[in-house]
């Protein structure tokens, strides 16, 4: 085993362009393993999408057998909990899920943040964590600011070379990987923080509206227990009715917003799972999205899914629909989403102002807020479409 400690007088410089070409072979790996691995890192997506993408470019650069990431066990044990791995079928090759450190190596290897190389089956660090064991293996921890991030463990066929070159390309490697989960992580926490503010902001909504209905709906009560005249008492009763109704409404649209939760892995991920539970529930939808993750804000996310989930909750009660077709694209500096279904239709004119069903004027606010609008278009026996537009930047 080797921890490499590679000064700085050894790291070399070198030119791109031309002299690219006539570098050694093994520096010129070197140095592709690196740019790969980076274009990798430098893509919208959840930890998962960049993780994966990663692994599989520092496998194939660097002819490893196989590539796993392993993250810190939660509650501060020394042990690591395999995330996600990068092995291919046909190599035979499985991975332990957890591997367990004494103090002493946790100390000194894990948490020391240095490439460690080994050049045996077993060691003194923790337990090979390949089956069937491998000969040539390494590690690249990373840690950031005194945290340990998480641990790539890779294995190759023949050894890993131990000159400064190849070790200061698994340190920048290792320094890369570091940086690109770490901004991951930030990226989740930075829209968990925007999607509980959310969740406030409609708890707050939800409070204050019912606060009024109830407290209206308590004073015709107490009028009602009067015995007023005839005529009072028909006004007070109409008026307790619409109390009731708006706290019914108002609760109804509010929890189907808090119902739906927002993914933390990009708004594809999003739409995928606001159709999936409605295709679960019958409905037929398909999703027209692109492959890779959009890289939009938190809450722009949030204001397309809950739009989505009503107007497919529309559909649901109210349309008759044999196929739903949703679909997103940007352009321009403007993201749109379209949700047309060939249903019963209706005429649209009628229901601009938004009734307790349709939820067309809880749409407009969303997008409203966000900077943008809704356009609904619909026509008897011939469907209906909710187009939304936001700015994405």
């Amino acid at each position: 085993m080797v921890i490499s400690r590679v000064l700085d007088e050894d790291r070399g410089t070198c030119a791109t362009g031309g002299l690219a070409g006539r570098l050694p072979p093994e520096v010129a790996a070197g140095l592709g393993a690196i740019s790969r691995v980076a274009r990798a890192l430098n893509r919208p997506g959840t930890l998962d999408e960049l993780a994966t993408h990663a692994l599989a470019e520092m496998r194939s650069a660097l002819g490893l057998t196989a590539a796993v990431l392993y993250l810190p066990d939660s509650r501060g044990r020394p042990v690591l909990r395999r995330y996600l791995q990068d092995v291919p079928e046909e190599s035979g090759c499985s991975t332990r899920e957890e591997l367990v450190f004494d103090e002493e190596a946790w100390s000194l290897a894990v948490t020391g943040a240095h490439p460690l190389v080994f050049q045996e089956t077993g060691g003194w660090v923790v337990a090979n964590p390949f089956e069937p064991q491998a000969r040539h293996w390494l590690a690249l921890p990373m840690m950031a600011a005194g945290e340990l991030l998480g641990v790539v463990i890779a294995s190759r066929s023949v050894p890993v070379a131990l000159d400064p070159t190849s070790l200061t390309v698994l340190t920048l490697l290792g320094d890369q990987l570091t940086a690109g989960i770490a901004t991951a992580r930030l990226r989740q926490q930075v829209q968990a923080a925007e999607l509980e503010r959310e969740r406030m902001r409609l708890a707050a909504e939800v409070h204050d509206g019912l606060a009024q209905d109830l407290a209206l709906a308590m004073r015709e009560l107490a009028l009602l227990e009067t015995d007023p005249p005839p005529a009072a008492a028909r006004a007070s009763q109409e008026r307790l009715r619409e109390a009731i109704s708006e706290a019914h409404r108002l609760v109804r649209a509010r929890l189907v917003d808090m119902s739906a939760s927002t993914p933390l892995g990009g708004l594809r991920s999003a739409l995928e799972d606001v159709c999936e539970r409605f295709v679960h529930r019958g409905m037929h939808v398909s999703l027209d999205a692109p492959g890779d993750a959009f890289d939009v804000e938190p809450a722009t996310t949030a204001v397309v899914i809950r739009v989505l989930n009503e107007a497919l909750t529309n559909v649901e009660k109210h349309a008759r629909a044999d196929q739903v077709d949703v679909s997103v694209q940007r352009s321009n500096g403007w993201l749109e989403l379209r949700v047309h279904d060939d249903g019963a239709g209706f005429d649209a004119a009628h229901a601009v102002t938004g009734d307790g069903h349709l939820g067309l004027g809880l749409m407009r606010g969303r997008a409203e807020d966000a900077g943008g609008g809704i356009e609904l278009t619909s026509t008897p026996g011939e469907g209906t479409c909710v187009s939304l537009r936001l700015p994405s930047g």
